[in-house]
């Protein structure tokens, strides 16, 4: 039988409904598992993420920092021999001096206004003017007039001889005896010519250099061959070293030698200025308990002649030592100690010192092979300590 049309359309709305709800259903679960799934993907990631992070190095760049700030270097035995200490002084080397001299009695004029000593000077240079003044005898001006008076009559003379003897007039021994005034009033007037100006006679440097010494003053009346000024080039220096009676027997074994400016604090090696072992006294000086040594070294422009200095002889290293830098000590209440990187921090550790070079210090005991120590801005890292605070750049764990 037919349905009624009403029956049929509420049968189609019904079968409608439920495909929709269906697929409802499937789109829903769908969602649901992509989502599901999207959230064990985050976890992972998140979880890797985390995990590979772990295994990175930590404070690798304030590790170099720390390094590089505090100079840490890493223990290891080292040559090091017997050292003596001594006294010694700065002198100029042996021709590396010249002694300027008047060339004729005067009154002596500064060519140079404000020469003092200390300033360079260069070759051939005119520092002083030996005037004669209202001097009656022995002056300048007159000698010169009279120096060229004689060789102008003299080379007249030998002119005249020499036609003459072209010519067999005058016998060989006349023309010889002119001829021998002339090469001396020639050269007594060039000598007196040679550095001549008006008013009198100049006297230059032999060398270039710096003045040391200043031995006389403006008007001062001098005599030929005075000292006038000493020049030092500064080039070579020597350093001399009282060493005592009881280092005697190790003389045989010094090589080289570090030394200590006082002006500066700079520690200097002779082997770093191309320096060498000249020789060494075999008798004590008088009235002195020391015997003389003897270094040869170049001046780079900061050692200055006289000066005293702190030495420290090297003898032939014969032993491995355990030696660090001497900028890593530090003193308390007598006691010394350093400042060791132990991957966790710095860690505070008293040495025991035995001997130093002027550079190194040999360690007897607290230290190891392999250990880290801080050998510069160490006095940064004990008030960092002390204020209860980490040094800048220092290990963070």
């Amino acid at each position: 039988m037919k349905l009624p049309i009403v029956i049929l359309t509420v049968l189609a709305i019904a079968l409608t409904s439920s495909c929709h709800s269906d697929r409802s259903h499937e789109l829903l679960g769908h969602h649901h598992g992509h989502s599901h799934s999207e959230g064990k993907h985050d976890h992972d990631h998140d979880h890797d993420h985390d995990h590979d992070h772990d295994h990175e190095p930590k404070n690798s760049h304030s590790n170099h920092q720390d390094h590089h700030l505090y100079g840490v270097i890493d223990v290891a035995f080292t040559p090091f021999g017997e050292v003596i200490r001594a006294g010694g002084e700065i002198m100029p080397a042996r021709g590396d001096e010249q002694v300027v001299i008047a060339n004729h009695d005067g009154l002596v004029l500064f060519a140079l206004a404000g020469i003092q000593e200390g300033i360079e000077v260069k070759s051939n240079q005119q520092l002083i003017t030996i005037s004669s003044g209202n001097l009656v005898h022995d002056n300048l001006e007159a000698g010169y007039l009279e120096a060229k008076a004689r060789f102008e009559k003299a080379k007249i003379d030998f002119l005249r001889a020499s036609r003459l003897m072209a010519d067999t007039i005058i016998p060989e021994s006349e023309y010889l005896d002119a001829k021998l005034a002339f090469e001396v009033s020639q050269a007594t007037f060039n000598a007196i010519k040679r550095n001549y100006e008006a008013g009198g006679q100049k006297v230059l440097t032999t060398t270039n250099g710096y003045i040391k010494r200043i031995h006389v003053v403006e008007g001062e009346f001098v005599q030929m061959g005075q000292p006038l000024v000493t020049i030092s080039q500064n080039k070579r220096l020597v350093i001399k070293v009282d060493v005592p009676q009881n280092a005697i027997p190790k003389l045989q074994n010094i090589r080289w030698a570090n030394f200590i400016t006082p002006y500066d604090g700079k520690i200097h090696s002779t082997t770093e200025l191309n320096g060498r072992l000249v020789s060494w006294g075999r008798t004590t000086a008088d009235n002195s308990f020391y015997i003389p040594v003897f270094f040869e070294v170049d001046n780079k422009g900061d050692l200055i002649p006289g000066t005293f200095v702190e030495v420290y002889l090297q003898t032939a290293a014969v032993a491995q030592s355990i030696a660090i830098p001497k900028t890593a000590l530090l003193e308390e209440f007598g006691s010394f100690y350093v400042f060791i990187d132990n991957h966790e921090g710095w860690e505070k550790r008293y040495v025991t010192p035995d001997g130093t070079d002027g550079k190194l210090v040999r360690i007897a005991h607290g230290l190891s092979v392999g250990e880290h120590v801080a050998t510069r801005n160490v006095s940064r890292i004990r008030l960092s300590q002390m204020s209860g605070q980490l040094p800048e750049h220092a290990h963070v764990h």
